[in-house]
């Protein structure tokens, strides 16, 4: 790849110099910068733009979409960013060889773009979409089989408050309520709410009711031994659940530390709720779960 470069050479301020269709396809590793390179900046920042906003777009659509198909959204930013690069080589193809160099046509400032994009905005889109839109979470427990296995990537819909029956992601801070538990969890927790404020709940013999009714519970799974005091997670209540708390639990009962241990979770902990397991692996298990890809959890 050739420097443009300032010398006059009878086309100008800036000078005349080709544009190599290579170049600015090989530029679009950052999106829009092959078009900056071509001649056509304003194009390169408004395909930028609109990169993004069909890949948020594309990760609601995964996110809403009950369905295998929605693997699909997850191909968005793949295929944009690659018709991108191909209008970016289209452009530089179509430029004479005696481009007149424009005045955004120099090495330092593609630099300067692509460091501004790597270090600025594409952090800060990331941090807007994890904290309203979208978010990835990586599961490191069996505390929520069989519905998340361990190393399980799921997506939080940050855009939806869990319903009772859902799962949500437990964001608990400083909290935990002893230096034990400090030990054995993290900050963050993937649990499913059953009962909210108001509700009346009762455990009998790891029997759950809910405003004195038991609730199906096909996801419920006793696996593994109980870390904690048998009686005090098998049996709770009735309790009435107070305004803005929340009553959670893991669905592997036996391996879950959760309201039965922690107490009621604040509205205000709750960070969204968890639809979709986005990838799996296991290689100790075999490798890539494939079956689990785009998997709608209930």
């Amino acid at each position: 790849m050739s420097s443009d470069t300032n010398i006059n050479s009878g086309g100008g301020m800036y000078g005349t110099r080709p544009r190599k269709p290579l170049a600015a396809l090989l530029l679009s590793v950052c999106p829009g910068l092959g078009q900056h390179y071509a001649g056509h900046m304003k194009r390169g920042i408004l395909l930028y733009i609109t990169l993004i906003i069909a890949s948020w777009l594309a990760a609601i659509a995964f996110m809403s979409i009950q369905s295998k198909l929605s693997i699909i959204f997850l191909c968005v930013p793949f295929a944009g960013a690659g018709l991108i690069a191909l209008d970016a080589y289209a452009c530089a193809l179509r430029q004479p060889r005696d481009y007149r160099l424009q005045w955004f046509n120099k090495p330092w400032i593609y630099a300067a773009v692509f460091l501004t994009l790597l270090f600025t905005v594409n952090p800060l889109m990331d941090f807007l979409v994890g904290q309203h839109v979208v978010r990835a979470f990586f599961m490191n427990s069996i505390s929520m089989t069989p519905a998340i296995l361990d190393r399980d990537i799921v997506l939080v819909n940050k855009l939806a408050f869990p319903k009772r029956g859902e799962i949500a992601l437990i964001k608990l801070g400083k909290s935990k309520p002893s230096a034990k538990l400090t030990q054995l969890i993290d900050d963050q927790l993937i649990k499913r709410i059953i009962a909210i404020p108001g509700d009346t709940l009762e455990i009998r013999d790891d029997v759950v009711l809910v405003n004195g009714q038991k609730i199906g519970e096909p996801y419920a799974h006793f696996k593994g031994t109980l870390r904690f005091n048998s009686a005090q997670r098998s049996n709770f209540g009735p309790k009435l659940i107070p305004p803005g708390s929340y009553f959670v639990m893991g669905d592997n009962r036996n391996e879950s530390i959760d309201s039965r241990i922690l107490g009621y979770i604040r509205e205000d902990q709750i960070g969204g709720t968890v639809t979709k397991v986005f990838w799996s692996w296991n290689f100790d298990e075999g490798g890539i779960r494939w079956d689990r890809t785009a998997k709608s959890l209930k």
